[in-house]
């Protein structure tokens, strides 16, 4: 763990002296109190802390958020366990977030402090990823083949599924500013894939891959239904759970349990939970999955057709959604 903050140098040395004697007195343990007074700061404490991290990176953490007192009246404290504890001073700190190896999650404390005003804090429980789908993203069906997104180098996951080469993971291209990344953090992409609307998603896919339309996914439904056809326009019942992976982050698991789906991922397609935005909301994130079809709704000229999986139904459900819904996507070739 690598942390400074923004002080001279000899600043900075006699706040690390501090944090020592404090970690000294206290075995370890946080010893700063509510500030003895009679107010309550006004907004909230806040800082620019994801929920993911990549193991290794280094990122300026600023604290913000409380409108009064003023902002030269207010000390803000971090404490970080990544896992051992630290402590420092300042509003806007460099942190550098430890190997995988060291640990699975960072817990960091911001606690902000003025004379004659109650203290307010907030604590973020940061999970540790690497810098790639398959080293992050465990408990995935084993086999798949790989190729690289020539447009920014990136690898995929794919395999042979009845009649087409199908991604076995989520789209996670950002050229020229397409798609969305779920909360507008990017390190969600690593994970679930960026979200697309459905313009973006018809274009999105790379050289040679295209977005799925309905005979593609009806390929898909007869596949996962031991080769009995399916229709695109229904739900699919127990076919959700046969897509679905039972995959986890440090053991960490992505879906939530639930008998009703038992996640048991036959044919190695992989579905996680990626969520969507909608309505200027995101959300279904680690609750649902939700991808695009190719095939528009002909009686709805601003619907397009997708299917989802949700965590605790074993259905693969069929449904139309406002072009500019942003969901998932996954590409296919022949």
């Amino acid at each position: 763990m690598n942390i400074f903050n923004g002080a001279s140098s000899l600043s900075f040395l006699w706040r690390g002296i501090a944090a020592c004697c404090l970690l000294s007195a206290c075995g370890g343990e946080d010893d700063t109190t509510a500030s003895s007074g009679i107010l309550g700061m006004q907004g909230s404490i806040t800082a620019n802390m994801h929920d993911y991290a990549v193991s290794g990176t280094t990122l300026f953490l600023k604290a913000e958020g409380i409108t009064a007192p003023a902002k030269d009246k207010i000390t803000y404290q971090w404490s970080i366990a990544d896992p051992a504890s630290s402590y420092i001073w300042g509003q806007v700190i460099k942190y550098q977030f430890p190997d995988s190896g060291n640990a699975a999650t960072v817990s960091v404390t911001l606690t902000g402090t003025s004379d004659g005003y109650y203290s307010t804090a907030t604590t973020k429980a940061i999970t540790l990823i690497e810098d790639s789908f398959a080293a992050t993203v465990k408990g995935l069906a084993e086999g798949a083949s790989t190729f690289i997104d020539t447009r920014d180098g990136q690898t995929y996951l794919y395999t042979r599924i009845g009649n087409y080469d199908w991604m076995t993971q989520n789209l996670n291209w950002a050229g020229a500013d397409t798609g969305r990344s779920y909360k507008n953090e990017s390190e969600y992409d690593i994970i679930f894939g960026r979200l697309y609307s459905w313009n973006e998603a018809t274009t999105a896919c790379p050289d040679g891959w295209d977005l799925p339309d309905t005979v593609a996914w009806n390929d898909l439904g007869k596949t996962l239904n031991d080769d009995v056809p399916v229709t695109f326009e229904s739900y699919w019942p127990k076919l959700g759970s046969y897509a679905t992976a039972n995959a986890v982050i440090r053991e960490k698991k992505l879906w939530p349990y639930d008998p009703n789906n038992t996640k048991e991922n036959k044919q190695g397609w992989n579905a996680l939970p990626a969520g969507e935005f909608s309505g200027g909301i995101f959300s279904g994130n680690g609750r649902y999955g939700h991808w695009w079809s190719a095939t528009p709704d002909p009686d709805k000229t601003a619907y397009a057709y997708s299917r989802y999986i949700i965590y605790n139904n074993a259905s693969f459900y069929f449904v139309d959604r406002h072009k500019q819904s942003y969901l998932s996507v996954r590409c296919v070739k022949m």
